[in-house]
């Protein structure tokens, strides 16, 4: 036996010992205990580890794939008006290719949670962006509308693929006191990724004219840089590692990031490490015998009401969000609005980025938090809504803005309230449902625009208005904010 499996098969012999103890600490109902001498809470062990390189890289990575991500939902618009002209495609089709795409999400993020909590976060989030990618790049070969369906579905397979993936990664390595604020730059990602987009039509666009082959190869590039990087930077999450029994691997994460952070104030000894054990196999004890990955579990119990209110939230949120991205460009044309045009959907886009800001900084804040922020960003987006069932003749863009600017925060905290109310075996199966309810309401949203359209080129809002407001309804049925509790401590 060579030295690693000595030091593998040494950790694993502490298993037996240690179960004795964790029969007797799973019967305590204080949970209090998670913080007791003998046992280390893995949440503890992040906070005193800190916040460095080894998150930062990790970030990085996810943040230049949410810049290709953002600039592939700007192409998407900005192509519509087009291929119209390019291929003489009805309004029909453009309806098609937006539901096939996410039908492809919807798909994708079923999926991702029955790989991601069964094989772990890495290999998901390598082999999701590499595909990503290259579909991105085979977009570019295009004759005609039935081919560009074909990729378009498939990119949203692998995009709604990768997200729970990567946020559920993200989320289980940054300390507490930071997932909150942190989950918000890869929001604004996208943000800064809609806006490379439109800087790059600038540059090859004239109106409906120009190259959107070449438009889609730039927008492509950053996912490229992002392979790379991943391929040596990602690591698996050292607490599905834990909670999965793989110890020695655990460890050997932590350690490296301890190492890449420089930690001084922590010392992954013999004993921290076995007092982690314990932490596993206690969480592992009090977990419900059906808390696998899959779609039964999300409906056991307590968590049927979460799951459920979660789902209509999502639904609510997407078909909101997404009817105001993919209808916004359309009715500027009809308002006849073409000289600034490209300028309000750049307005539109910084609107994500300031609602991304405004997100991080009040999301960690007592009395605003994840809950009563998603429900005044709803409120305030039902507001804006209705609004321009009246002024939209003088106030369209300003006023779609404002309203695009409280849902792209909302999204933030449907994130954030979404990962920290699943635990680690369920995260990204109750991660990937949810959205994959939410893609269920945008693949509805363009059909049910184009009919309530034929009254009123203005009447989608009156939907988009009516989602937001039953949004907050739902949010008040939302057991309890997750603000400063432990990760998986609150199912």
């Amino acid at each position: 036996m060579n030295e690693i499996e000595q030091q593998e098969a040494s950790h694993y012999s502490t298993i037996n010992e240690l179960k004795s103890e964790i029969q007797v600490v799973s019967q305590k109902e204080d949970h209090s205990i998670i913080k007791s001498e003998s046992i280390i809470n893995f949440d503890d062990t992040l906070t005193q580890i800190g916040f460095g390189r080894f998150q930062i890289m990790q970030y990085l990575v996810s943040i230049i794939l949410g810049v290709m991500e953002g600039a592939q939902i700007t192409i998407f618009t900005l192509m519509i008006p087009i291929l119209k002209k390019e291929w003489d495609i009805s309004e029909s089709i453009v309806s098609l290719q937006t539901s096939f795409i996410f039908i492809g999400f919807l798909m994708g993020s079923m999926l991702s949670g029955q790989f991601t909590d069964r094989y772990g976060r890495k290999l998901p989030f390598i082999f999701s962006s590499l595909f990503t990618v290259l579909i991105c790049f085979t977009t570019i070969l295009c004759t005609n509308v039935y081919q560009l369906l074909i990729m378009r579905g498939l990119m949203g397979i692998f995009v709604g693929f990768f997200a729970p993936c990567c946020v559920t990664l993200l989320q289980e390595i940054t300390p507490n006191n930071l997932r909150g604020q942190m989950t918000g730059s890869v929001t604004l990602s996208v943000a800064i990724g809609q806006l490379y987009g439109f800087f790059m039509a600038s540059l090859i666009l004239d109106g409906i004219n120009g190259s959107w082959r070449l438009l889609t190869f730039l927008g492509s590039l950053p996912g490229l840089v992002a392979l790379i990087l991943s391929l040596l930077y990602i690591q698996e999450s050292p607490r599905y590692l834990l909670l999965e029994g793989k110890y020695y691997d655990a460890f050997q994460t932590l350690k490296l990031m301890i190492k890449t952070n420089k930690t001084t104030e922590f010392n992954l000894s013999i004993e921290n490490e076995h007092k982690l054990v314990i932490w596993s196999l206690y969480m592992n004890s009090i977990a419900k015998k059906t808390e696998h990955a899959s779609f039964k579990s999300l409906l056991n119990g307590d968590r049927l009401q979460v799951s459920l209110v979660l789902w209509s939230i999502w639904f609510l949120l997407c078909f909101a969000y997404y009817g105001n991205l993919m209808t916004m460009p359309q009715i500027l044309y009809q308002l006849k609005d073409n000289q600034s045009q490209l300028q309000q959907l750049v307005y539109a886009c910084l609107s994500d980025i300031l609602g991304a800001i405004l997100a991080t900084l009040i999301i960690d804040i007592k009395g605003f938090g994840r809950k009563n922020s998603l429900m005044i960003g709803f409120i305030v987006a039902t507001a804006f809504s209705f609004l321009q069932l009246y002024y939209y003749e003088e106030y369209f863009a300003i006023l779609a803005i404002l309203q695009k600017l409280f849902l792209s925060m909302n999204y933030i905290f449907c994130y954030q309230l979404t990962t920290e109310l699943y635990p680690t075996k369920l995260r990204t199966t109750g991660l990937g449902t949810a959205v994959a309810i939410g893609r269920l309401g945008v693949i509805l949203m363009p059909w049910s625009c184009m009919i309530i359209s034929q009254y009123s080129i203005i009447a989608p809002f009156l939907l988009f208005s009516i989602a937001s407001f039953l949004g907050s309804i739902f949010t008040c049925f939302i057991p309890f904010d997750t603000l400063g509790k432990s990760l998986d401590n609150n199912n």
